[in-house]
C-alpha cells in the first residue's frame, strides 16, 4: 500500500501543541456520544467545542480524565486524550465486534508504544496481525528509527486502516469535550 498523508503526522501534532504527550484511540463507533458513554462520561459533563477550545484543557501531566471525541471517518470516532489516562477503555469499547486502535507517546523521554489493536476485548499488536500487514509492509522497519519518525509511521498505519489520516480538517473540526467530574 502506498497511501500517504498530505502532511507529516508527527509534525502536525507538534504544530498544534501535542508534542509533550499524545494519547489517542480510534474507535469503530460512528456516534461520539456513544463513545463518551462507553468511556463512562456523564452526559452533563459533555460539551461541543472546537479543537482550540479543547486544547485549552490539555494537561499532559494531569490526572483528571478529559478527552475530545471527534468524527474520524465513516464508522469511526477519534478520541484525543487531553488529560488523565484511559486504562482498559479500549477493551470495553471494542466489545460486540468493534475495533479500537490505540497509540501512546510521551515527549521529552521519547516513550512510544507500538499501535495496539483491540478487537472484541482482546489486545493485539497491529504488527502481529496478518490482516493489517498490507498497511505497513511498504514502510521502513528499523528499530533504530528516531521516535518522532516512528510515531509518524504508526499514525500513517492507523490512518490507512481507518480510512483517514490526521489533518488540518481534524484540528478545525467540532468535537465533544468530555470531563470526568
Amino acid at each position: 500500500m502506498t497511501l500517504f498523508p498530505a502532511e507529516n503526522q508527527q509534525r502536525l501534532l507538534v504544530a498544534h501543541g501535542l508534542d509533550r504527550r499524545f494519547g489517542a484511540l480510534w474507535v469503530s463507533i460512528a456516534d461520539g456520544h456513544e463513545v463518551a458513554r462507553g468511556l463512562h462520561f456523564p452526559a452533563g459533563t459533555i460539551e461541543t467545542c472546537d479543537f482550540q477550545t479543547a486544547m485549552r484543557t490539555y494537561d499532559p501531566a494531569g490526572s483528571a480524565q478529559r478527552v475530545w471525541i471527534t468524527s474520524h471517518a465513516p464508522g469511526w470516532s477519534h478520541v484525543l486524550i487531553l488529560s488523565g489516562g484511559q486504562a482498559s477503555s479500549a477493551e470495553e469499547l471494542s466489545r460486540h465486534d468493534r475495533r479500537v486502535f490505540e497509540i501512546s507517546y510521551v515527549g521529552g523521554i521519547e516513550d512510544l508504544d507500538e499501535p495496539i489493536h483491540t478487537y472484541d476485548g482482546e489486545y493485539r499488536s497491529v504488527f502481529d496481525e496478518a490482516e493489517h500487514e498490507a498497511h505497513w509492509t511498504d514502510l521502513p522497519n528499523d528499530n533504530t528509527m528516531p521516535v518522532p519518525e516512528a510515531l509518524d509511521q504508526f499514525l500513517i498505519i492507523i490512518g490507512r486502516i481507518t480510512g483517514r489520516f490526521l489533518d488540518q480538517d481534524w484540528v478545525s473540526s467540532e468535537g465533544l469535550l468530555c470531563v470526568m467530574p
